[in-house]
């Protein structure tokens, strides 16, 4: 078996393609890995969850890393690693019955949102498993969408 480092642009389309992740975020020196569904666009990775545990620590320290994988035999694997900022996007204001100027301009924010959502819902149950919590009913929650900011992408590949 051979390794050897991918390409920028090999993982970028492995991210392009993967659906899920291992999100990893740090609390007081203790380490936190969970699966997340997500969504590669812009130099950022975008995800959906309830608030809970990785969300209230990646607000804490927001220097989180994403292992994505794609293993289709031991000798024949690829693994892609991005490290980044979490963001949260915050929601957007509520609407009002008044109809905005054509020319008016939606914040920044919101368009991140709206990119998100539009990544994100390409996909047949997007939002598992950040809607679901043990014991609740899936929407039982208030959500946030949130992103990565992406600072550095590496991978690796073994073949025969």
């Amino acid at each position: 078996m051979d390794i050897r480092e991918m390409t920028q642009q090999e993982c970028a389309t492995m991210l392009k393609s993967a659906r899920l992740g291992r999100l990893a975020c740090v609390h007081e020196n203790r380490p936190y890995v969970v699966p997340i569904h997500f969504a590669f666009g812009d130099n950022f990775i975008f995800s959906f969850s309830l608030p809970g545990k990785k969300v209230e620590w990646m607000r804490e320290n927001p220097n989180v890393c994403l292992q994505v994988d794609d293993v289709g035999t031991v000798h024949g694997w690829k693994s892609v690693v991005v490290d980044g900022l979490f963001e949260d996007l915050p929601k957007p204001p509520a609407l009002d019955a008044t109809i905005p100027a054509r020319d008016q301009q939606i914040p920044a924010s919101n368009h991140d949102r709206d990119f998100a959502w539009s990544l994100l819902q390409k996909h047949s149950n997007w939002w598992e498993p950040g809607a679901l919590k043990p014991g609740e009913q899936a929407g039982s929650g208030s959500h946030l969408f949130y992103q990565i900011r992406i600072e550095a992408i590496s991978g690796r590949q073994a073949y025969r």
